[in-house]
């Protein structure tokens, strides 16, 4: 007879003999491909009196064994496509606003310029498109005109009266300084508000304080390093026009070191230095081959064809590097930007357009003015992050046609 209590199996089991593991190792926090188990070679029971099973025994009352729960985890999810900038332009119909412009600028001895920049500008940003989108320019040229004429009569003033009384330039140049955060930040927030997306208009802050420290204080650093924080400077500057600027509710931010613009900056000013050397070779063998005849104006011209061209180059060098750099490190909300820009391709572009506008004694500027759009516009993509409609419109800060005038007159351009 058998008997009542039969002895308990042998203990379970893993791969031939081991000890089975405990219930903490096979633990929900263990993956399952963490501890292979192999499956029984029959079901328990039928098997010859006596003989337990090679690959998995259990023990009579020991708890089963469960598999690890498999943990499911959420595939992310594909990023958006890119969304191509759009440049919709034509060289024939912008060479007609062009011309016109140009015309009745010089007809009317100035006048007209308020009305050419608005038509130019909304020229411009009419026919770029993102999204199946364009953007509009809402600008009043009578009040860049008003702009126009306060600029022309301090300038009038200022050349006229420092003639005769030269302190008068001391104490206008004084007061440029001292006015220049104003004309930065109210030239920005008037070229924002005037331009729209989808009916949304941008808007830019009214940082005064950032602007006087960025535009004097940080002046004052680049000429005590002579020059050597200037790439900074221009970093600091990108940050601060782009990360105060939004369109309606959504903020742009940008996020970038300063190495990026001194590597740009390093190649430009090689390739200026490379070329001077050039061209005071090709001059100083002119010299030796007049035996000391100190060069004219005509032997000087290789030396000058030379180093402008290579300045011309280095320049839209690093407009590429830092066009790439910037619109890769700046964002609206989630969403963001991606820049290709072609360091080469732009500078052959940029050289053909030289060309053919001395060529045609400028009447190619159209031309080269669309060809240089498009090219940009098709180097540039926005990857949304979601719908763009969830972007709400905000309060309205017209700026100053004054600031914007007077910011251009004196050679920057601060737009975004």
């Amino acid at each position: 007879m058998a008997d009542e209590n039969p002895p308990p199996a042998p203990e379970a089991s893993l791969s031939g003999g081991a000890p089975a593991p405990s219930p903490d190792a096979l633990s929900p926090g263990v993956p399952p491909a963490a501890v292979a188990v192999e499956p029984p070679a029959s079901v328990p029971g039928t098997e010859a009196s006596g003989a337990a099973p090679a690959a998995l025994t259990m023990a009579v009352g020991d708890p089963p064994i469960h598999p690890a729960p498999v943990e499911i985890r959420p595939t992310p999810a594909a990023p958006a496509p890119l969304a191509p900038f759009t440049f919709h332009g034509d060289a024939r119909e912008y060479f007609r606003i062009w011309i016109v412009n140009t015309l009745l600028t010089l007809l009317t001895c100035g006048v007209f310029a308020a009305w050419a920049k608005v038509r130019k500008r909304r020229y411009f940003r009419g026919n770029t498109e993102v999204l199946g989108h364009r953007f509009d320019y809402h600008a009043e040229p009578w009040r860049l005109l008003v702009g126009n004429i306060l600029v022309a009569f301090l300038f009038v003033a200022y050349v006229v009266v420092g003639e005769v009384y030269p302190l008068v330039r001391v104490g206008a140049f004084l007061a440029g300084a001292v006015l220049l955060p104003w004309i930065v930040v109210r030239s920005l927030a008037f070229n924002a508000h005037n331009t729209s997306y989808r009916g949304i208009r941008f808007y830019f802050g009214q940082p005064y304080g950032s602007a006087a420290l960025l535009y004097l204080g940080q002046a004052v650093v680049i000429a005590i390093t002579l020059g050597f924080y200037y790439p900074a400077w221009q970093r600091n500057r990108r940050q601060f026009i782009v990360s105060n600027h939004r369109l309606g509710d959504a903020f742009f931010r940008f996020e970038s070191g300063s190495s990026p613009f001194y590597l740009a900056y390093l190649v430009g000013g090689l390739m200026v230095a490379g070329a001077a050397i050039v061209g005071l070779l090709v001059t100083v063998g002119i010299v030796m081959a007049q035996k000391g005849r100190i060069p004219g104006l005509t032997q000087m011209l290789p030396y000058l064809a030379i180093y402008g061209t290579a300045f011309f180059l280095a320049r839209h060098y690093v407009y590429a590097r830092l066009f790439n750099q910037v619109w890769n490190r700046t964002h609206l909300d989630r969403h963001r930007f991606v820049a290709s820009l072609r360091t080469g391709a732009w500078m052959r572009l940029q050289l053909t357009n030289l060309l053919a506008m001395i060529g045609s004694c400028g009447l190619l500027y159209p031309w080269a003015a669309v060809r240089s759009m498009r090219h940009l516009a098709g180097s540039l993509h926005f990857q949304p992050a979601g719908p763009v409609e969830t972007i709400g419109r905000l309060g309205r800060n017209t700026g100053s046609a004054v600031g914007d005038t007077t910011a251009e007159f004196m050679g920057m351009d601060f737009g975004l």
